[in-house]
């Protein structure tokens, strides 16, 4: 069988009830089924980074979060027992794991207190499409000064800690801290305007 080859229904149940009496039992697994476990994964790994790529747009991201996929799906096998296809199955898997890691990367404006949790707007901020929390936090980050804006594209965009910044852009003393300090008070400042003229301003939460 070719290795891209996808099994069928009753093979896919086969392989994951083997797999599951081999960990249950603590034996090795034989070549033979070694195989088939690559090649039952290999044949939706192609499916898998289309989704990545496309819930992400990031080549590198997706590609880790394929990685992640297959992981997760590999140490959950014995849970599948043929409710759905194994490609259903595994593609779930992947599409939780792409919202968790877009929900994470937003999540830095409120964890970083640009968005602070009791503030009202924060609810709103959530509440928008991702794309349109993308744009908007663009167009404010166009404001910042341009060590602010390369410390905020690298804290918010990339998700990097404090001291990859620091040591990315050459930071010394307070380093990103500092910056990022000065960078979220504007940010903040001009988040909160923008929501205020796409008519999301206070008076709006207030009356949700």
């Amino acid at each position: 069988m070719s290795r891209n080859k996808r099994p069928g229904p009753e093979t896919e149940i086969h392989i994951a009830e083997r797999e599951r009496a081999l960990r249950e039992a603590g034996a090795a697994r034989s070549p033979s089924h070694h195989a088939d476990l690559e090649r039952l994964f290999a044949a939706h790994r192609d499916r898998i980074r289309a989704l990545c790529l496309r819930m992400t747009g990031d080549p590198a991201r997706a590609d880790e979060l394929v990685q992640e996929s297959l992981l997760v799906a590999y140490s959950r096998l014995p849970e599948f027992h043929g409710g759905a296809r194994f490609g259903t199955w595994i593609y779930g898997i992947a599409r939780n794991l792409c919202l968790n890691a877009i929900r994470k990367k937003t999540d830095f404006l409120s964890e970083d207190g640009v968005i602070e949790a009791a503030d009202p707007s924060g609810g709103v901020w959530k509440g928008l499409r991702r794309e349109e929390r993308a744009a908007l936090l663009r167009d404010a980050a166009a404001t910042l000064a341009p060590d602010e804006q390369d410390a905020a594209h690298l804290r918010y965009v990339e998700g990097l800690g404090l001291e990859r910044i620091d040591a990315i852009l050459g930071l010394t003393g307070s380093g990103a801290r500092a910056v990022l300090q000065r960078a979220r008070r504007k940010l903040r400042a001009e988040v909160l305007t923008r929501l205020e003229e796409a008519g999301h301003g206070r008076s709006f939460l207030d009356s949700t």
